[in-house]
């Protein structure tokens, strides 16, 4: 009989974690904007809204300036951390890093704001429009 409870433990550990793993998935999208597309879960089926699609902006604050920088190809890891799931901690170790790219500006930068984008597509023309997803500026000291 214990063999029996056993294997029927078993046997319903893997629908079990499933669950929890699909359950985690949606907590996450629905609190951190985690791309449905990353972290292991299936809502990947039902959007477009994959981490690669997403647009990460970044711009350096100089006194009287903001100007656009480009993200360098060595933070292009980072940068796809920070769309698949762009938490403050994330977008702020992005930020400080794009702040020692140089700038034309003679004056070091004060601040760096880092976006998250992504297209939303009307559910009736299919037209597509750019939606913000995250914004930070983090101070550089």
């Amino acid at each position: 009989m214990y063999k029996t409870g056993l294997y029927a433990c078993v046997r319903c550990l893997p629908v079990v974690l499933l669950v929890v793993l699909a359950l985690s998935q949606i907590y996450l999208v629905k609190t951190t904007s985690l791309s449905p597309w990353a972290g292991g879960g299936f809502g990947m089926f039902s959007t477009p809204d994959a981490p690669r699609s997403r647009v990460v902006r970044a711009y350096v604050l100089t006194p009287g300036v903001r100007r656009e920088v480009e993200i360098p190809g060595s933070l292009a890891d980072a940068a796809l951390r920070a769309a698949a799931m762009p938490t403050d901690p994330r977008l702020r170790a992005l930020a400080l890093e794009i702040a020692r790219v140089p700038t034309p500006e003679t004056a070091p930068p004060r601040a760096v704001v880092v976006e998250v984008w992504r297209m939303e597509y009307d559910p009736e023309t299919l037209a597509p429009s750019p939606r913000i997803v995250k914004s930070l500026e983090a101070p550089v000291e």
